[in-house]
C-alpha cells in the first residue's frame, strides 16, 4: 500500500506509474540505494499486464502503465561471472560464509533463496536442493519469509554436482544451527548481520588473494556468483531450457539474453586469438 496499493484500479493513472518509477530509481524504501533498470522494468510489465487483465475483465478501460519510460539516472545492474582465479578462492578461502557463496556460485541460487535454506531443504544422496521459499525485506533490518521464489510460488529443485554435495555434507557435519547459512547466535540472517558477515567473507577473501599475489579483486557479490552459475552452465554445454529451469527464470528470453550474451563473448575471444595468431605468424608480431 506504499505506492497505489489501497486505489480503486480504475482510478490509477499514468503519473500514479511515473511516479512510483521514478522515486525508486531514486531511492528502494527497502534498501535504501536505488533501484537498477531491470528490476524497474520488470516492475512496469508486471503492472502492465495487470491492467491488461483488469482490461479484459472490464473493471478498467486504459492500461496506464503501458509505454512507461525508465529513467535513464536509474542504474544498470553489473553482473558478471568470477574469473578462475576468483572462482579458486570461493572454493579455497576458509570462513563461516565459504558454504553460502559455494552454494550460490555452483547451484544458482539468489540470496534470497540462500537466506532461509535449511539442512532439510537439501536431499545430499540425491544431490538436490529443493527452494520452497524466499526472503524479502519488508523494512530496514528485517527479512520475511514467503512461500516459494521470486519467479515461481511453488519454487523449484535444483540438482547439484558431486563436489558441491560433499563439501555440503562436511558442512552439515559441523552445523549447530537448522539453517544452512545463519548469523552469529544461530538464527536467521538480518539484512545487518548478512551485511556484516558478506563483508568480513569479502576482506578474507581479498587478505587471501592479496597474499597470493593475484590479481587485484574489488567486489564479489551475490550476483556475480549467480551469473558465474549461469556462465558455467553455458561453458558445460547445458542446453537453455534446462539452464531456464535450474535458474528459475519465468522467461526463457532471461535465461537466452545471458546466453547470447556469453556466446558473444566466446566469439570475440575466438577472432581476438585469430587476430594473434595472423599478427605473429604472418607477420612478426611488428603491428
Amino acid at each position: 500500500y506504499r505506492y497505489i496499493g489501497d486505489m480503486p484500479i480504475k482510478s490509477i493513472k499514468a503519473y500514479n506509474i511515473d511516479t512510483i518509477i521514478s522515486e525508486l530509481a531514486t531511492k528502494n524504501p527497502n534498501t535504501l540505494r536505488p533501484m537498477g533498470k531491470k528490476t524497474l522494468r520488470d516492475i512496469k510489465n508486471t503492472a502492465s499486464r495487470v491492467f491488461d487483465v483488469a482490461i479484459e475483465n472490464e473493471v478498467s478501460c486504459s492500461n496506464p502503465a503501458h509505454n512507461r519510460k525508465i529513467p535513464r539516472r536509474a542504474p544498470q545492474g553489473e553482473r558478471r561471472a568470477l574469473t578462475l582465479v576468483e572462482q579458486k578462492l570461493i572454493v579455497n578461502t576458509m570462513h563461516k560464509m565459504r558454504i553460502a557463496a559455494l552454494i550460490m556460485m555452483l547451484a544458482g541460487l539468489r540470496r534470497g533463496e540462500l537466506i532461509p535454506l535449511m539442512w532439510s531443504d537439501i536431499d545430499i544422496d540425491n544431490f538436490k536442493i529443493t527452494i520452497n521459499k524466499s526472503v524479502e525485506q519488508t523494512s530496514s533490518n528485517v527479512f520475511s519469509v514467503k512461500s516459494g521464489t521470486k519467479t515461481d510460488r511453488y519454487g523449484r529443485v535444483v540438482e547439484i554436482p558431486i563436489d558441491l554435495a560433499i563439501e555440503i555434507d562436511d558442512a552439515k557435519k559441523v552445523a549447530t544451527s537448522k539453517y544452512v547459512c545463519c548469523k552469529s547466535d544461530g538464527g536467521m540472517h538480518t539484512p545487518t548481520t548478512w551485511k556484516r558477515m558478506w563483508a568480513n567473507y569479502i576482506k578474507t577473501v581479498q587478505k587471501q588473494n592479496s597474499d597470493a599475489k593475484y590479481t587485484q579483486i574489488n567486489e564479489i557479490t551475490a550476483h556475480y556468483l549467480r551469473h558465474t552459475y549461469a556462465t558455467l552452465l553455458y561453458m558445460s554445454g547445458v542446453d537453455v531450457l534446462t539452464a531456464a529451469k535450474l535458474l528459475g527464470h519465468s522467461d526463457i528470453k532471461t535465461t537466452i539474453a545471458i546466453y547470447t550474451h556469453l556466446e558473444k563473448m566466446m566469439v570475440d575471444k575466438s577472432v581476438e586469438k585469430l587476430d594473434n595468431y595472423i599478427s605473429d605468424s604472418l607477420f612478426g608480431g611488428t603491428r
